[in-house]
């Protein structure tokens, strides 16, 4: 993927958090409508209850994190129980990483208290739009 489509998933994403979506759905709307062929409103309505680390509580995983899992999910996750998984776990597993890596913690709480990103004011639309171009490097193959 070119950087110009890459930096348009992530303002995608930054536009749709600052338009009132959740961390959770906004990921999965700004990332999905490059990968999938559709984004279906049951999918957008599973979404729903990551947001906030879990349930607005911000005590669990960041949104933007779940919202990233569940894409890799639609793109490679299985459909019955004897399909090899391998592919989507290392896909799963690498975003994890990558995440962490980037902003230190995956905690929204932790997130919301530590997260500084230079040049941004680090607000959870700018944590997004970056959640947004790691998995894009992710699903790409990309180092990061």
């Amino acid at each position: 993927m070119d950087t110009k489509t890459k930096t348009i998933i992530m303002n995608k994403a930054r536009s749709y958090l600052n338009a009132g979506w959740h961390c959770s759905e906004g990921i999965i709307m700004a990332v999905g409508e490059h990968y999938l062929d559709e984004i279906n409103p049951q999918t957008l309505r599973v979404s729903t209850p990551f947001a906030g680390g879990i349930g607005g509580t911000n005590q669990g995983l960041c949104g933007a994190l779940a919202g990233g899992l569940m894409v890799i999910g639609a793109l490679h996750g299985r459909i019955d129980p004897e399909t090899n998984d391998d592919q989507c776990m290392d896909l799963a597993a690498l975003f994890r990483e990558k995440f962490l890596e980037h902003f230190g913690c995956s905690r929204c709480a932790d997130l919301k208290d530590n997260w500084v990103e230079k040049g941004s004011n680090g607000t959870c639309a700018d944590l997004a739009a970056q959640a947004a171009g790691l998995l894009v490097d992710v699903l790409e193959g990309k180092e990061i």
